[in-house]
């Protein structure tokens, strides 16, 4: 834990992240780092800031917090917020996510050629920011399907309501949501004798279920052409290699054997083993004397105009999940919910416009 103050020794940054949190990053999680920030709410100013990344289950799991006065860090990128892209149109959204998605460079240099030509702007505007940096097959390292910051914002919606407390009673509320989630996690992974976690097979069954429609040639003892339509593939068991790129990209391959250690179960374990330690009552604590005389003033930060939103706005390239409804899937895409009438609650036009309700009487 770290807190910093102004000249005036008013509080202006506090940055906290419990050891259970931090060791399993370097063992047993996706070297991967999400970040995202959100308004702290009710009589408290601030910024809430969380770093998260993903378990071997797919599942949010929070490395550190802060908290500062505005958001104003330049690492917050508009890549990450995921917004100024909309500006160009549904058409240059869709290039973009297939852009973004694609795992092979003939298919990313397709797309980004069809931008170049429908609106040079987005095109510039995407090769200037950094094509490594949103662009999955052209990141330098394994990005494990991380493309987005929805894992941040979805631990943020989940602690909506401790970002009403005041910030001592906020971060308490955090370390007892993260007891709750080690112990409930690490419970049902030990419960399990499957070499994988549930969500990593569920992937892979899928991933074989599709490759029924393949052909594979050997070629030598650990070497195959696969044949997938009218592509063909040449996968390297030995180097855990596919020229497809899917498994360089993200680490999860069609078969159990070669799955990456960060898929395991036992990484699972390993990654909740860790104790969230329980706060003793408050007479029970021993402070040291430079903290105890220590004083730190509120900050005088003030909010920015308008309501604070308590939801989240879909990424313009974000796309539908198999976890994604219908409504869910327009929403990603930009589309707005249709109105609706308050009176005779039908589609298509509001109450000022209610023709058969007596409104206009």
């Amino acid at each position: 834990m770290d807190l910093e103050v102004d000249e005036n020794n008013r509080f202006k940054h506090l940055f906290l992240a419990l050891a259970a949190s931090i060791s399993p990053f370097f063992f047993s999680l996706r070297p991967v780092i999400v970040v995202d920030g959100t308004h702290l709410k009710g009589k408290n100013n601030g910024i809430l800031f969380v770093a998260v990344t993903k378990d071997a289950n797919e599942q949010v799991f929070s490395l550190a917090f802060g908290v500062g006065p505005i958001e104003n860090d330049e690492s917050w990128k508009w890549f990450l917020s995921n917004n100024k892209i909309k500006g160009y149109g549904q058409a240059v959204v869709e290039l973009f996510r297939q852009a973004a998605y694609a795992y092979e460079d003939s298919e990313f240099s397709r797309a980004m050629s069809a931008m170049a030509q429908l609106k040079p702007a987005a095109y510039e505007k995407l090769m200037r920011v950094g094509l490594e940096k949103w662009a999955r097959s052209q990141s330098p390292v394994t990005r494990y399907s991380f493309l987005t910051s929805n894992v941040a914002e979805a631990l943020n919606a989940r602690l909506l309501w401790a970002r009403r407390l005041p910030i001592c009673s906020m971060l308490e509320a955090i370390r007892m949501v993260l007891e709750q989630w080690f112990n409930d996690i690490l419970a049902s992974a030990e419960e399990s004798d499957d070499l994988l976690t549930p969500e990593a097979t569920q992937k892979i069954s899928a991933e074989i279920s599709k490759s029924r429609r393949y052909t594979a040639k050997r070629t030598s003892e650990r070497k195959y052409r696969v044949r997938a339509g009218d592509r063909r593939y040449m996968v390297d068991l030995q180097a855990k290699s596919c020229e497809c790129n899917e498994f360089d990209l993200d680490g999860m391959p069609e078969a159990k054997e070669p799955v990456e250690a960060y898929y395991l179960r036992s990484s699972l374990v390993q990654t909740y083993s860790g104790s969230v330690n329980h706060l003793p009552p408050l007479e029970h604590w021993e402070i040291p004397f430079e903290v105890a005389t220590d004083v730190v003033l509120p900050n005088l930060s003030q909010r920015q105009a308008g309501r604070p939103r308590e939801s989240r706005i879909p990424s313009a390239g974000e796309r539908p999940t198999q976890r994604t409804t219908t409504a869910d899937a327009s929403s990603s895409l930009g589309k707005r919910a249709p109105k609706t009438c308050g009176l005779c609650s039908s589609p298509g036009h509001t109450r000022r416009a209610c023709k058969g309700t007596g409104w206009e009487q």
